[in-house]
């Protein structure tokens, strides 16, 4: 059941075009200092979980298997949803580390030895699991509820591009979702930027739970 999940949350295509977007990424957005490389990545990844898990359970309707998945329980289809995003997250996740590590092809400079290496590396690991986590729940929840992965899709990317503008910036402050790339680099360990991060993961633990329900109303 677990490898059948697999194969159908990780398709090759799938594969294929995400680091194609990682490649792409490192190669076009250029960085001066390491701790540029972190910001770099993290907002764009959110765009890729958006799109890598917006078919989640609507691949069953797309595949014309939906008939079959909706003869197994409510708990059945609940456990293969969960089974699907966290293969992806993990996917996504690695990916997302992959993404890190191709930036330095640029050779990016040290801004401050106090704050490099190491600690910006483990940093980001833990920033880009939590936006990798919430966009990808997001995702699955919103094209579910509206059934239709285009329509889901263009109502998140609106979202999407509100919060990494000016205004979200602005509006939201230390409780934006991307609070981590508006940040200084001088205000890192102050941690108020981490508002925003904590949010999104008890929004993405609570989405994750409500999928149960969610199958239920919409099957």
């Amino acid at each position: 059941m677990m490898k059948q999940d697999l194969k159908i949350s990780l398709p090759v295509y799938k594969i294929g075009y995400s680091l194609a977007f990682i490649v792409i990424l490192s190669c076009v957005h250029s960085v001066v200092y390491i701790n540029e490389i972190g910001p770099a990545i993290d907002e764009k990844m959110a765009v890729l979980a958006m799109v890598f898990c917006a078919d989640t359970y609507l691949i069953e309707k797309q595949c014309r298997r939906r008939e079959v998945f909706r003869l197994y329980s409510i708990k059945n289809q609940y456990h293969a949803i969960l089974r699907r995003i966290m293969a992806q997250i993990g996917y996504l996740t690695v990916s997302s580390i992959f993404a890190y590590g191709m930036f330095y092809w640029q050779k990016p400079a040290v801004l401050d030895e106090k704050r490099s290496g190491i600690f910006l590396f483990l940093l980001y690991c833990g920033v880009v699991f939590i936006t990798v986590f919430f966009w990808s729940v997001l995702s699955v929840t919103v094209c579910n509820l509206l059934q239709s992965v285009g329509g889901g899709m263009g109502m998140l990317f609106l979202v999407w591009l509100f919060l990494v503008s000016k205004a979200g910036e602005k509006l939201l402050g230390v409780w934006n979702p991307f609070s981590y790339e508006f940040c200084k680099f001088s205000e890192l360990t102050e941690w108020k930027w981490a508002a925003g991060k904590i949010i999104t993961a008890v929004c993405a633990i609570l989405l994750l739970l409500l999928q149960k329900k969610i199958l239920e109303k919409r099957g």
